[in-house]
């Protein structure tokens, strides 16, 4: 009699641990998949807003070089020595008034222990529309209407391999390898959405995206 009830209290207790262990496994699976989707909706806002802030520094740079502290929080200091973009004068001609970019991001995972993350984005910029410098008198007026129809350089759209590297919180872009060239499709095909960084005027300010400042962990090539 005492045997069964050793063997029945022994059941029971192997009952409860299986039940606790099952409890246990699947609050770490709940916390592993929040953890996960937080860390790749983190990583997904750092690439949007640092290819945002590229192109914006390259195109309506400010003239106190403000736009600077945010590439740093988003870029390497390496991406940023080697940056042909970031480091090149194609625009530097041009007064640039307004353009269109559009950045996607492919679908991927970054589990919480990861801190390098290899990522596909395809970043387009198009409609850039700005008047050439000599062609603008110190009041402003454009001083030869048909010498400034000349339009500025046409960007290097593409899809890029981008390689990111987590600094304590921060997800920073150290590097990126262009994969392919990407045709533009035509002007009025494009349009918004929500994975499209919006249309920046020429005061430099998006008109509603959240400042690269406060989203971004980092970044570089």
């Amino acid at each position: 009699m005492a045997k069964e009830s050793g063997v029945k209290a022994a059941k029971g207790i192997l009952y409860v641990l299986s039940r606790i262990a099952i409890v246990v496994v699947i609050i770490v699976i709940a916390v592993i998949a929040f953890y996960t989707a937080m860390h790749t909706m983190n990583v997904e806002m750092v690439l949007k807003d640092a290819y945002t802030a590229r192109a914006q520094a390259v195109l309506l740079p400010s003239k106190d070089g403000s736009e600077d502290a945010v590439l740093q929080r988003l870029f390497t200091a390496d991406f940023l020595a080697n940056d042909t973009e970031l480091n090149g004068d194609r625009y530097s001609e041009f007064d640039i008034l307004n353009y269109y970019q559009r950045t996607e991001v492919d679908s991927f995972i970054i589990w919480p222990w990861e801190d390098e993350a290899t990522v596909k984005v395809t970043d387009i910029v198009t409609e850039i529309t700005g008047t050439p410098l000599d062609m603008i008198a110190e009041d402003g007026t454009i001083i030869s209407s048909e010498e400034a129809s000349e339009k500025p350089p046409e960007w290097k759209n593409g899809q890029y391999e981008v390689k990111l590297l987590k600094r304590g919180n921060a997800w920073m872009v150290t590097s990126q390898k262009l994969l392919k060239e990407v045709e533009p499709e035509p002007t009025g095909a494009l349009q918004p959405s929500a994975s499209a960084s919006p249309k920046v005027s020429a005061s430099g300010e998006p008109s509603d995206m959240a400042s690269p400042a406060d989203t971004a962990e980092g970044a570089e090539e």
